[in-house]
């Protein structure tokens, strides 16, 4: 075993030389049977364009379809359950991230990630049948789970199949999803919109076609087929002939991110994550409804032009992301987008009272700053794990923090009330967070600049 690496294993019998071969960090070149890195690419990237458009469409329609399910107009009403059923969604997402993130350290990447998609297609589909604010906030949790698997194994899965020198820049196409993911909803808004709100649901079930490109192309990357086997091979020895190397192989994937060489990056990482989803779920989220009450109607077409700027803003962070973070490095990266989002997102709540062209702008700057730090965690994190707990650690410490940001959700609507129905207001307050980003980025902990292999 290489130096430095996370298990030492002892030359011994021949059982432990072929767990030694399975789990020697090397580098590697893709085999033919290995899933080819573009097929990775772009099924992770078409999953991770259905998770922004099915993650955003409640937030599109909160204020009419909220309006509709409670049976009332009053913006404090309206603000504090679309805040119950924001805080479900984010809590699914948690539990959906925690949960198909061990599943596929078990089973597998490309098996679970096809899981997830079919989970969070049909359930927003589910949406569109909804009669009442908890029966939404129910699909929405299930919506958040198949989501919250998806969005870290897709990660996962590129990180461990692109290779090394360019994984920065195509983690940072891949981060365009999500920009493109929203833009489709917001398009899809101004062609259904007039329609009713249920219908931007029922278009939410397309990803489900999805799953047919996945079974047929991609398989698992080779360094967890080599994980599996080694790990096959374990279980398969009798319990007093194991290696130490096999014991540790065996331990439960949450047991290893928590322990004393994982635990100080692990709640780092978490708090970061945590600051970056609570500023996008609690201050971000009440943007559509912003601009209905600043516009004073149903304003489907402005709410769906300032989300477009919104997520071009996304989209050009994915196009830049890999370079920026190439040239500042993890840390200064991570410390001044959190300084710079919080300027342009409390600026542009706090500037405007009625709707005028200077939005767009202003909202292009909020979607790429907010943006980027989640460009960033999607390539930081799998650098700082090994294979056997990599999706496990992903799912965990990239969605801990969905938790907070729940209760953050209902602390912002809450706020909304308190303040007389006033989402720019309550944003701008919970939009500190973001500064709490940036004092948290000087304590990162130094990715070791390459995949742990072991």
């Amino acid at each position: 075993m290489a130096k430095g690496s996370v298990l030492e294993l002892p030359p011994a019998t021949s059982n432990e030389n072929n767990v030694t071969q399975a789990l020697q960090v090397q580098e590697h070149q893709q085999k033919d049977d290995g899933p080819k890195p573009w097929h990775v690419l772009l099924a992770t990237w078409l999953g991770g364009v259905f998770d922004g458009f099915d993650s955003s469409i409640f937030a599109m329609v909160l204020a009419p379809a909220v309006s509709d399910l409670i049976g009332s107009k009053s913006s404090a009403l309206v603000g504090q359950h679309g805040s119950y059923i924001i805080a479900l969604f984010l809590v699914g997402w948690a539990v959906g991230a925690a949960f198909f993130g061990a599943l596929a350290d078990r089973i597998g990447r490309a098996k679970t990630l096809t899981l997830t998609i079919l989970v969070y297609a049909l359930c927003t589909g589910l949406c569109a049948t909804a009669h009442t604010w908890w029966e939404m906030g129910f699909y929405r949790f299930l919506v958040g789970a198949g989501i919250g698997g998806e969005m870290g194994i897709g990660a996962v899965l590129l990180t461990e199949c692109w290779p090394k020198k360019s994984r920065l820049h195509a983690v940072g196409f891949m981060a365009t999803s999500l920009g493109f993911g929203y833009l489709l909803t917001a398009s899809l808004n101004l062609l259904l919109g007039g329609f009713g709100w249920r219908w931007l649901f029922v278009a939410g079930i397309a990803p489900a076609f999805l799953t047919l490109y996945i079974r047929t192309k991609l398989k698992e990357p080779e360094n967890f087929t080599r994980m599996q086997a080694a790990r096959t091979e374990a279980l398969n020895t009798h319990i007093d002939s194991r290696s130490d190397a096999q014991h540790e192989l065996l331990k439960p994937a949450f047991s290893t991110l928590v322990s004393k060489q994982n635990i100080r990056k692990t709640l780092i990482v978490s708090m970061l994550t945590s600051c970056a989803i609570i500023a996008w779920w609690a201050v971000l989220s009440w943007i559509p409804s912003w601009i209905n009450q600043i516009t004073g109607g149903l304003a489907v077409e402005q709410r769906s032009h300032v989300m477009i700027f919104k997520d071009l803003g996304m989209i050009m962070s994915g196009i830049l992301g890999g370079l920026i973070i190439t040239k500042l490095g993890y840390r200064k990266c991570m410390g001044w987008t959190f300084t710079l989002a919080f300027i342009a997102t409390v600026g542009m709540f706090m500037s405007f009272t009625e709707f005028t062209a200077l939005i767009f702008p202003c909202i292009f700057a909020v979607g790429f700053f907010a943006h980027v730090p989640f460009v960033l965690l999607w390539g930081y994190i799998p650098e700082l794990y090994e294979t056997r707990i990599r999706s496990t650690a992903f799912g965990v410490t990239y969605n801990v923090g969905r938790f907070v940001a729940a209760a953050a959700t209902l602390i912002s609507g809450e706020l909304i009330r308190l303040l007389g129905g006033s989402y720019a207001m309550a944003a701008s307050w919970v939009a500190g967070i973001f500064l709490l980003g940036t004092v948290i980025s000087f304590f990162m902990p130094k990715p070791c600049g390459k995949m742990i292999d072991s």
